[in-house]
C-alpha cells in the first residue's frame, strides 16, 4: 500500500499532468491560460509551469 505526504518535498520535481495542473488551487485564476498554453498529453513540474506562463506574459514563443 502506498501511503501519500500531504505536501510535497521541496527539494523533488514533480511532474503532473495538464488536467491536475489545470485544477489545482495554486493555479486556480489562470485556468483559461493553462488550457492554452499546455499539451494534453504532457507532464510538467511547476517550475516548467511557471516558466511557460512567465514566456506567454511577456510575448516569448
Amino acid at each position: 500500500m502506498i501511503i501519500l505526504s500531504k505536501t510535497l518535498s521541496k527539494g523533488t520535481d514533480y511532474k503532473f499532468t495538464k488536467e491536475q495542473i489545470v485544477n489545482s488551487k495554486k493555479y486556480v485564476n489562470r485556468k483559461d491560460l493553462l488550457n492554452a498554453i499546455l499539451k494534453e498529453n504532457e507532464l510538467y513540474s511547476f517550475s516548467e509551469v511557471e516558466d511557460r506562463i512567465n514566456k506567454f506574459m511577456k510575448g516569448v514563443s
